[in-house]
């Protein structure tokens, strides 16, 4: 269920499943983001250089606060931010101008895998993208061999568009495959 609660004249959006709440970065969530960003496994998986310090994390912290796309995931048990998702505005073209496409982003601490709590927090910001952004499609991508987000993206009704191979995410890494799915409101109404 999504709450919007109005805070210094805007609103902020809250969404709540049955075992996370949804909600714009605080500066309260460093501790948690430094420890699940640091994870190698995570890093190699989301195609970002795990940070070395806390310095790192606050500055990734501090875009993602000024960010109206990007969202914490707080496991209502304990409190803690255990991941993120975000919802990605795609570059305008001359094809598609309209602003009623994005790109989905999910990050889970390791901790976390195997609960389902991936696919509660993808249904619930499906839900936000096409009904209250109404939004046409919805995009998400993963490195051809994170099977773990393959699952998540299939298990939510994404349908494989297309692979192409990225060029070297860092100096000391060859390119790598990923591969592309879409999500259509049309797809949204019929699987949900």
């Amino acid at each position: 269920m999504q709450r919007v609660r109005l805070k210094k004249g805007s609103y902020q959006v809250h969404f709540e499943t049955p075992r996370l709440l949804i909600r714009p970065f605080t500066t309260t969530d460093l501790t948690d983001l430094y420890h699940f960003m640091k994870n190698p496994k995570l890093a190699a998986m989301a195609g970002w250089q795990p940070p070395t310090s806390r310095q790192e994390s606050w500055s990734v912290l501090r875009m993602f606060i000024r960010s109206d796309e990007v969202f914490a995931l707080m496991e209502k048990a304990t409190q803690h931010v255990i991941g993120s998702i975000g919802l990605h505005r795609r570059v305008p073209s001359a094809i598609k101008p309209e602003d009623d496409s994005r790109e989905l982003s999910f990050i889970l601490g390791e901790a976390y895998w195997g609960q389902g709590l991936m696919p509660e927090a993808v249904n619930a910001i499906l839900r936000y993208g096409f009904i209250d952004l109404k939004l046409q499609e919805i995009w998400v991508g993963h490195f051809q061999d994170n099977y773990r987000s393959q699952r998540v993206i299939e298990k939510t009704g994404f349908h494989f568009e297309y692979e192409f191979e990225r060029p070297r995410l860092f100096s000391n890494q060859p390119p790598i495959e990923e591969v592309y799915y879409k999500l259509t409101a049309a797809d949204f109404r019929g699987h949900y």
